[in-house]
């Protein structure tokens, strides 16, 4: 007997993906950390449950509330990879934080220092 958590859920997951409004916000995400819509879908698919994936437009309208006030969160899309999807934790975000605070701190060195721990 199969429980449905043994099962791959990646199709469901992909599906999901597929809605209007999660396209939308994967296509953003890509845009925001440079990479392409079909890798951020995949970091998606790997690092999200279904609840998060089918909820990431309005995640992603709460992070970008947060980013609004926040400039370094904004510039390293911390509220989005944290609020918004929650494939970072909050440590490793205060961690890149105080990464970029640092006076020689370049960001996209940072962004790809991110995309090494998602992917």
């Amino acid at each position: 007997m199969n429980f449905i958590y043994e099962k791959n859920l990646e199709p469901m997951k992909l599906n999901t993906l597929n809605g209007v409004r999660q396209n939308e916000v994967a296509s953003l995400l890509a845009k925001r950390l440079g990479i392409s819509r079909q890798m951020m879908r995949k970091i998606l698919i790997a690092k999200c449950d279904q609840m998060t994936l089918e909820n990431l437009g309005p995640r992603y309208d709460a992070a970008e509330l947060i980013a609004a006030d926040d400039e370094i969160g904004a510039a390293l899309s911390l509220p989005h990879l944290t609020t918004a999807t929650g494939i970072l934790s909050n440590e490793s975000a205060a961690h890149y934080r105080e990464m970029a605070e640092e006076k020689h701190a370049f960001i996209s060195d940072i962004i790809k220092a991110i995309l090494e721990e998602i992917s």
